[in-house]
């Protein structure tokens, strides 16, 4: 059931949500800055610890799909979509086909 509240501008309770929402984007906004400016540089450390691991260990596709995942945030402003998800995960992790050649008495 949805409640609407009305507000005199002189209220203390809707000064209090006032700030607190001031205060609230004032932190996202801080975050992102943040989070943009270590963003290359964290990338960059990811990138390098990957070209160390030998290449036929069983993490390679973990390591894999985990750098593509993190260099298709890097192409974008936003999220990465779930259709970009599901496109490198398949590409890393493919289903396991029935082989037609087995068969089960």
């Amino acid at each position: 059931m949805p409640i609407q509240m009305w507000h005199t501008p002189d209220c203390p309770q809707w000064t209090i949500m006032q700030i607190d929402w001031e205060a609230g984007s004032r932190r996202v906004k801080e975050r992102d800055a943040w989070a943009k400016d270590v963003f290359p540089a964290a990338y960059e450390r990811l990138q390098q610890a990957a070209v160390v691991l030998p290449p036929d260990t069983a993490a390679q596709p973990f390591v894999d799909a985990l750098t593509e995942l993190v260099q298709a945030q890097a192409d974008t402003t936003g999220f990465v979509v779930l259709h970009r998800w599901v496109e490198i995960l398949e590409r890393h992790f493919p289903p396991q086909l029935p082989d037609p050649e087995h068969t089960t008495e």
